[in-house]
């Protein structure tokens, strides 16, 4: 079975290969895109689900936000660390659900990258997790 273009380029972005990301992004078409951040959100969710319980505390987000901003963004511009919690908080059930803004889609990329390679995970991990995400989106009924 060939994966889906969005599969694909979320599964060269989760494993470093920014490059071959980019040039599949390119070649999007609408749906493709649309396709695309409704994997990322379902991944970032899954992924926040594994990482964090529902009821540890605040320090744990603001912790992992900070260890992001380190290895993600040592200029400190592509992550508002409140953007950041929020999104997590929310992935959590414990915030309301952020609009899906260029920044926020920005953050919720890069927490997303963070949350599977502290994973560390094979390279037909990457697949297999890819893989779930797009199965699951596939039962949630289309707001459509």
């Amino acid at each position: 079975m060939t994966a889906s273009e969005p599969v694909a380029a979320l599964t060269f972005l989760m494993a470093g290969q920014v490059g071959a990301h980019d040039r599949r992004v390119q070649r999007f078409t609408d749906a493709d895109r649309q396709h695309y951040l409704d994997l990322l959100s379902g991944l970032f969710v899954l992924c926040v689900d594994r990482r964090f319980r529902r009821d540890d505390d605040h320090g744990a987000v603001i912790r992992f936000v900070a260890s992001v901003r380190e290895r993600f963004d040592p200029e400190r511009t592509l992550v508002d660390p409140t953007v950041a919690e929020n999104l997590l908080l929310a992935a959590l059930g414990g915030h309301d659900t952020l609009p899906a803004t260029a920044e926020n889609v920005t953050v919720q990329t890069l927490l997303t990258v963070a949350l599977v390679s502290d994973e560390q995970p094979s390279p037909a991990g990457y697949d297999a997790l890819l893989c779930q995400v797009d199965a699951m989106m596939a039962v949630v009924p289309s707001s459509d």
